[in-house]
């Protein structure tokens, strides 16, 4: 099994708003794509296999970034889209934040649910699919997976065989990178929510 690298995408202006994006088309603004930039450079001293991306805007958008200086395949997978936030959408955090249901989400994501959203488990359920259907045993290069901050976490959360809620904890900046390898028969975590410097440690 390879080395996979997990990429958060990079910031839109509704991150810096505090806005509730979900799955809407909102585009990378002027440092998401510095970020992508400056993350692409970092990527571009290893060689990588293919990139898969949420089909999400701000995904498609970072991973385009991410492939140029390598010209690698890229190919959107629909499980690695945003979680689904339901009637949350477009409405501020700072709007709800003593909403029960939005302490239970951080506290019990497992279960919790947005009205008319998915579960946390639900998404690592169809995140982690994604993964492993494009997996090769033989595969030794590595490969990059373009999401969301809560998509990785449940991904990280289910090869470390670790708690969602615990993971929740884990902080994912924009464009960071986090890797796991998965050679052996349990996976190792190389490095979590790095940022430039990463050319250090591949």
């Amino acid at each position: 099994m390879p080395i996979i690298l997990l990429v958060r995408h990079g910031e839109t202006e509704w991150n810096r708003s505090g806005r509730v994006m979900g799955d809407q088309p909102i585009p990378l603004n002027q440092t998401g794509e510095q970020q992508a930039r400056t993350c692409a450079e970092i990527l571009s001293r290893t060689t990588i296999a293919a990139i898969y991306t949420s089909p999400v805007l701000r995904a498609v958008q970072t991973a385009e970034i991410l492939r140029q200086p390598q010209d690698i395949p890229l190919r959107q997978v629909p499980g690695l889209r945003e979680i689904g936030v339901g009637d949350w959408i477009n409405r501020y955090w700072q709007e709800f934040a003593e909403d029960p249901a939005k302490r239970e989400w951080y506290t019990h994501p497992d279960r919790a649910r947005p009205s008319g959203g998915e579960t946390l488990r639900e998404v690592q359920q169809r995140a982690v699919a994604a993964v492993e259907q494009v997996l090769d045993p033989a595969q030794d290069t590595p490969l990059v997976f373009v999401s969301h901050g809560d998509v990785i976490r449940a991904i990280l959360a289910h090869y470390l065989q670790l708690d969602l809620a615990t993971l929740r904890h884990a902080r994912i900046d924009h464009v960071a990178v986090s890797g796991l390898d998965l050679t052996g028969s349990a996976a190792q975590l190389l490095f979590l929510n790095h940022l430039p410097g990463l050319d250090r440690l591949l």
